[in-house]
């Protein structure tokens, strides 16, 4: 079962509400936090969409997510590099791929430093 802790940071829900309202908006679907499969839909209409506010609101969930949740295994690059209308390596949400494991860069402003026995490491 994937990780949902993200679901308790009243933040996090605030930005996946607010991308439900725009897909609701522009595509006529209604999903729900409840889909077992709700981050994978929401990444999918992100790429696909190509709304500014939807890429940004979807950025700063994966960002929000963190390490451990389903989110992390998406290609999120190309929707956080849109969000910014920036390259990847000038933006915030910039993704380190150790291991083949992507994080990223930042986190709760702190810049990622190592992955130590399969734990990030931020400071």
């Amino acid at each position: 079962m994937a990780d949902k802790s993200w679901m308790l940071n009243p933040k996090a829900i605030r930005h996946a509400n607010e991308c439900i309202h725009i897909i609701k908006e522009k595509q006529g679907t209604r999903l729900k936090l409840s889909q077992s499969d709700f981050l994978q839909k929401l990444q999918h209409y992100a790429d696909t969409l190509h709304e500014k506010d939807l890429s940004r609101a979807y950025s700063e969930l994966v960002a929000m997510a963190g390490v451990g949740s389903d989110i992390e295994a998406m290609p999120a690059k190309a929707v956080v590099a849109q969000a910014s209308g920036n390259s990847l390596s000038r933006t915030h949400h910039e993704m380190i791929e150790v291991n083949g494991q992507m994080y990223p860069k930042y986190r709760n402003g702190q810049e990622f430093k190592g992955v130590n026995q399969g734990i990030p490491n931020y400071g």
